[in-house]
């Protein structure tokens, strides 16, 4: 879980380096600069709460994470509604 999540790291960083890059300021854009930051950003969680659950032998740290990480996605979501008007 962990050594994917690192994968789909390195790929959403490079991802998220070229939407930067191109600093378009199009609907479209925005949305995508914002998935691919919630992607990283869940990316580091499932690292994190891999970790966490391997070495404490809970589901707790996963459970937290995912939690944090559903409000982070939903926040993401609003943004990109308020795109769209």
């Amino acid at each position: 879980m962990i050594i994917i999540s690192i994968l789909a790291l390195i790929g959403n960083g490079l991802c998220l380096y070229l939407l930067q890059k191109s600093k378009s300021k199009e609907a479209h854009m925005k949305a995508s600069m914002i998935f691919t930051s919630n992607d990283v950003i869940v990316n580091l969680g499932v690292m994190v709460a891999g970790g966490l659950v391997y070495m404490t032998n809970s589901k707790y740290p996963d459970l937290i994470i995912g939690t944090f990480v559903f409000f982070i996605v939903g926040q993401g979501a609003f943004k990109i509604l308020k795109l769209s008007k």
